[in-house]
């Protein structure tokens, strides 16, 4: 039996309304799989979930309470108020997830969208989000590889100060997202694209010079493990019409990448994380609180989630 966990992210959010808004496709895949919502003890609930109080042995939809707050707590949790209550909730989620996933170790991850604000708020002040969260919980190298109908980017540096980047970049283990590479069953021998790091990918050292004391020793070791890949490729350029394509390009920081992906790939795009022995995946998108409870949310980074699950 296949295993589907599923953290609720902030309920301040529109997360229950992209459930909701999933609810033809979730009721189909719950016919061969065990899906759980793992959530926090407050008002908003998942309608046509089954609520159970332990791990459910049979396939279906279930909603699971994994950790308490008070009542006075819970009425701050209000669609599209954001607070520590909710923020709270969201991390609890996903570290309650996690154990779960580690109980059954073949089930996939899904996460719903949180604040990483509201998360440090509630006391969290080292979150830095969901890849690195579940870098630390499993002691292994993560990587997001950010995955649509037509692209694939993984951003070899992600939340951290533009000012970093560089500093950053110096310290990816390529090893092993070499490794993850390999092992992904959404890549087969994939032709690689890795952009530069500065404006014209350098210029030959005219612009900075990371391109050739960072870069190109990062894609000797794609070469040596047998890789098609190239560059450095400008990334103003990369990812126009006209311009060459390919399989998986690597950005060397987060907006390089995720700009033009969420510009070309929209609302279906999916976060994957990499060098985990299990599927995690993500909607590309944030909480949206200012239209939640409005009946705006559109379910389908949600919908395309559980399609890549069940693929």
């Amino acid at each position: 039996m296949k295993t589907i966990l599923i953290s609720e992210g902030d309920p301040a959010s529109i997360n229950y309304e992209l459930i909701e808004g999933s609810r033809s496709v979730l009721q189909k895949i719950s016919k061969t799989h065990r899906i759980i919502l793992i959530r926090g003890s407050h008002p908003l609930k998942a309608k046509f979930f089954k609520e159970v109080e332990a791990i459910p042995k049979a396939v279906g939809l279930y909603s699971l309470c994994t950790h308490s707050i008070s009542k006075e707590d819970a009425r701050q949790i209000r669609l599209g108020k954001p607070s520590e209550i909710s923020g709270y909730v969201a991390y609890k989620s996903l570290c309650d997830s996690i154990t779960i996933q580690k109980q059954i170790p073949k089930s996939s991850l899904l996460t719903l969208p949180l604040s990483k604000e509201w998360v440090i708020k509630s006391g969290q002040t080292e979150f830095r989000g969901h890849t690195e969260t579940l870098a630390e919980a499993y002691n292994r190298p993560t990587f997001m590889m950010m995955t649509g109908k037509k692209l694939k980017v993984i951003p070899l540096t992600t939340h951290v100060p533009i000012q970093n980047v560089a500093q950053a970049l110096s310290k990816v283990a390529i090893a092993d997202l070499i490794l993850s590479i390999r092992r992904t069953k959404l890549l087969k021998n994939p032709k690689i694209a890795m952009l530069g790091l500065n404006p014209h990918a350098g210029e030959g050292g005219k612009i900075g010079n990371e391109e050739l004391t960072m870069l190109a020793p990062m894609m000797d070791a794609f070469k040596s493990a047998k890789f098609s890949i190239h560059g450095p490729i400008p990334g103003d350029s990369a990812f126009l019409r006209e311009s060459k394509s390919y399989d998986l390009y690597l950005a060397c920081y987060h907006d390089q990448g995720l700009i033009p992906f969420k510009m070309i790939e929209g609302k279906s795009g999916v976060n994957v994380t990499l060098g985990l022995d299990f599927i995690r995946v993500s909607p590309d998108h944030g909480t949206a609180f200012g239209i939640a409870g409005k009946g705006l949310a559109d379910p389908t980074g949600l919908i395309s989630c559980l399609n890549l699950l069940v693929t």
